[in-house]
């Protein structure tokens, strides 16, 4: 079975319009045609329409009684209605009055309750704050006081490692002076034992060429400075000290010049020390005199 499309149903509604308009159109020309023509028309006019026949008339109407008379007390009525209406109205304002001083007083309640929640947030906030800055301030002078600590171990720490330090090198002054003095001393000894044995043979060597004089008496001793040339020649020769008998001083002094030169070490620093503080003492009953 093949079903109508759209386009077939608004063509088939189309067509059933212009068929029924056809129709209308030719019913009023048909009508048209076959109107009477046009007569001249005559009117009467009645007052009112005549009662049919076998009617019974309707009597006259009554005309309506005059409305009575207001009672004498109608203006004090009214004038309490008015009172009573202006007693109503009074009311309204004052419940409308206090409906507003009621919304007044909860607004500024709400306010009230609005700024001490305010100020107690403040307040909050400002503790918080004072809490905070407390804290901080807690916690800065902790961390002075940790590294005021760690300063002051530090401090001792150096001062301790300073005087170990120290010790050590005093310990080490110590043992090296200890050291150079036991090297000093051996030196010094065998210096001494150099210095010794060249006086003994400058004696040695003067007393060979020493004449006592003849009239020579007692023990007197004369000392002598010696200033020698690096080949042990006398440079100089000063009397420091006379024996008091001239006689004994110039054989002294005779016998040194033909001694020279005399014998020197073979160490530079003592063959210096001979050459320029060489002192001589001689007695004439006595070995000993350098």
């Amino acid at each position: 079975m093949i079903r109508p499309s759209g386009l077939q149903y608004l063509w088939s509604g189309t067509l059933a319009v212009a068929v029924h308009l056809l129709f209308a159109l030719g019913l009023v020309v048909g009508l048209s045609w076959r109107s009477p023509p046009h007569l001249p028309v005559v009117a009467e006019l009645w007052s009112e329409l005549p009662p049919p026949a076998g009617a019974v008339p309707k009597p006259a109407a009554q005309p309506e009684p005059p409305p009575p008379a207001q009672a004498k007390d109608e203006p004090d009525i009214d004038l309490a209605a008015r009172e009573e209406q202006k007693r109503q109205q009074a009311e309204r304002r004052e419940q409308e009055r206090r409906w507003i001083e009621v919304q007044e007083a909860e607004r500024r309640q709400r306010e009230a309750e609005q700024r001490r929640l305010e100020e107690k947030r403040r307040e909050e906030r400002r503790r918080e704050d004072e809490r905070r800055q407390q804290e901080l301030a807690r916690q800065q002078e902790e961390q002075r006081r940790q590294e005021e600590a760690q300063r002051r171990a530090r401090e001792a720490a150096r001062r301790e490692l300073e005087a170990e330090l120290a010790r050590q090198l005093e310990d080490d002054l110590m043992r090296e002076a200890r050291q150079l003095q036991r090297s000093m001393t051996a030196d010094a000894l065998a210096r001494q034992r150099v210095i010794e044995d060249y006086q003994a043979r400058i004696r040695s060597k003067i007393q060979g060429y020493l004449r006592l004089p003849p009239n020579l008496t007692g023990n007197p001793e004369v000392v002598y400075q010696v200033r020698l040339l690096p080949d042990g020649e006398v440079l100089k020769l000063t009397l420091l000290k006379s024996s008091g008998q001239p006689a004994y001083d110039k054989q002294v002094e005779l016998a040194i010049l033909r001694a020279s030169p005399l014998p020197l070490p073979p160490q530079q620093e003592l063959a210096a020390v001979f050459r320029e503080e060489l002192i001589l003492k001689f007695r004439p009953h006595e070995a000993d005199g350098v």
